[in-house]
């Protein structure tokens, strides 16, 4: 029996190709910024954006699918 579905993307999301970049480039990006506000001696700022780039991460990270064949 031939598949249906037909998407092109390795995980056989949609999309998932472009999340995978954005939580990586999310990850990078707010591990920059805390590196630069904390030599600037910018503590709380550091802290947060470290606090809001993990917790993006880890949305980004946990991907749940489901898969309903008749």
């Amino acid at each position: 029996m031939t598949p249906i579905d037909r998407t092109s993307s390795a995980t056989g999301e949609p999309g998932s190709a472009s999340l995978r970049w954005m939580t990586i480039l999310t990850g990078l990006l707010s591990i920059v910024a805390v590196v630069i506000l904390s030599l600037t001696h910018n503590t709380e700022a550091a802290g947060a954006v470290g606090a809001i780039g993990t917790a993006v991460t880890a949305i980004g990270g946990v991907q749940i699918s489901m898969r309903n064949r008749r």
